[in-house]
């Protein structure tokens, strides 16, 4: 315990030594549990956020889904906070209000305030940061707050908050050395959430059997993508079918947004049972203009001309989403910059994505909790014996010989009209890395 902190920061430390003093004073990085964060929030008289509490959780689509939330409440005129983790570049991503990050020092004032209550309690460092959100929402006069389970639902410190509604987006693994093996001890963590007579929006087309017996226990009826609510894409627009206090309702010949479908028809669906559903005009308005950092971002780079993907897929599940999208949009074989965290199914997310890459560019990010590129490329090779994989010494490296190399194109056909697209992924770390990178321009047609 010798590298425990020897007290807080100054009151007007700047926000990364708050950020790096949260991070030591716990003995583990993360520790389920709801006893710490309940009584903190307690001895800070910290109640409801807002009138209206929308938790979601899910294995993969959260962080969409709430930015759909937020940009749907924010036309119609609500003020919003939102609460999601984890972050790309800056910290002050995870806490949002009306769509604005939350300055460095409200972050750092809420750090004080919750420093100040804690006593002998060690809070970890995303109970920290989740008390932080819901003391600046507490004050922020909102008239929503979307709070983001970090990890599971039953254990997370979201969870000492009562929702109003609860949106689970899919169940797939991940995360299993905390919340079980296989999806059906998956499915009954994220289930946690779930209140009594509390509506409940389920987007997972093959629901556990343990969620749905978990609503059933509580007599929340589960309003189920593919049951109540569904989408069909037809071109460039698609059609959406909800449940309503009236029946159903459908909003047609919708622009399709940049972000997973069924995310964005699960927020929407949440808005009809909350009666706050956005008229079709204004629907399309905000699709229009619909994005999330990260999540099949485009980018040009401007020193070889080459089209950019930056996606944060790092599981199964998100790797074969992600791999639609590259087909969707014509863009197969691509060029894959991919380095991912130790604790994560590699091959699981390799096999998920090798129909879509032609030559793998592996390298390790810069977290302590990266697999190293020479073990990436050895549980790769295992699985992927054909595959044509470069190893580098950095993330700067690989995507530097990813959008340089002027080398031909490996086994699969070339791509029409030149240069083939990079794409990065595998972990919120591995973008990060590149994330700001000079040269590296927002959007191509």
């Amino acid at each position: 315990m010798s590298d425990l902190p020897a007290g807080p920061p100054l009151d007007n430390a700047p926000l990364c030594e708050w950020l790096d003093f949260i991070a030591l004073i716990h003995p583990r990085e993360i520790e389920l549990g709801l006893a710490r964060a309940s009584r903190v929030a307690k001895r800070l008289g910290l109640g409801k956020p807002a009138p209206c509490v929308i938790t979601i959780a899910g294995t993969n689509g959260k962080g969409s889904s709430v930015k759909s939330l937020e940009a749907f409440l924010q036309r119609a005129g609500y003020k919003t906070g939102a609460y999601t983790s984890p972050h790309i570049v800056r910290f002050n991503e995870r806490i949002r209000v009306d769509e604005r990050m939350v300055d460095d020092h409200i972050i750092t004032g809420c750090f004080a305030a919750i420093e100040a209550a804690r006593g002998e309690d060690s809070l970890s460092y995303f109970e920290f940061t989740t008390l932080a959100a819901l003391l600046h929402f507490s004050k922020s006069d909102l008239d929503f707050a979307l709070l983001e389970v970090g990890l599971g639902g039953r254990l997370d410190a979201v969870n000492i908050i009562d929702p109003d509604l609860c949106l689970i987006t899919n169940i797939s693994s991940d995360h299993e050395e905390w919340l079980g093996v296989g999806r059906e001890k998956i499915g009954a963590e994220k289930a946690g959430i779930l209140r009594r007579n509390v509506p409940f929006v389920f987007a997972d087309r093959d629901p556990p059997a343990s969620v749905l017996q978990r609503a059933r226990e509580l007599e929340c009826e589960p309003v189920l993508i593919g049951r109540d609510f569904d989408y069909e894409q037809s071109g460039e627009s698609w059609n959406l079918r909800l449940q309503s206090g009236d029946g159903s309702t459908e909003l047609k010949e919708l622009p399709v947004p940049a972000l997973h479908l069924a995310n964005v028809a699960a927020a929407l669906q949440c808005l009809a049972l909350l009666e706050r559903l956005p008229t079709a005009a204004s629907c399309g308005e905000v699709l229009a203009q619909l994005h999330l950092d990260g999540r099949f971002e485009k980018r040009l780079d401007t020193a070889s001309g080459r089209r950019v993907v930056l996606d944060v897929a790092h599981n199964e599940a998100a790797a074969l989403a992600l791999r639609q999208s590259i087909v969707n949009e014509g863009l197969a074989p691509v060029r894959l910059v991919f380095a991912v965290l130790a604790d994560k199914a590699v091959e699981d997310i390799a096999v998920a994505l090798e129909s879509v890459v032609d030559v793998w560019y592996i390298a390790a990010s810069s977290s302590t909790r990266a697999h190293s590129a020479q073990s990436l490329l050895g549980r790769l090779a295992e699985v992927l014996p054909a595959a044509e994989l470069k190893c580098y010494e950095s993330l700067e490296s690989a995507f530097a010989g990813a959008t340089q190399d002027q080398s031909p194109a490996g086994s699969k056909p070339a791509v029409e009209g030149g240069l083939q697209t990079v794409v990065v992924t595998g972990s919120f770390t591995t973008l990060a890395e590149l994330y700001e990178r000079a040269g590296l321009l927002k959007g191509w047609n």
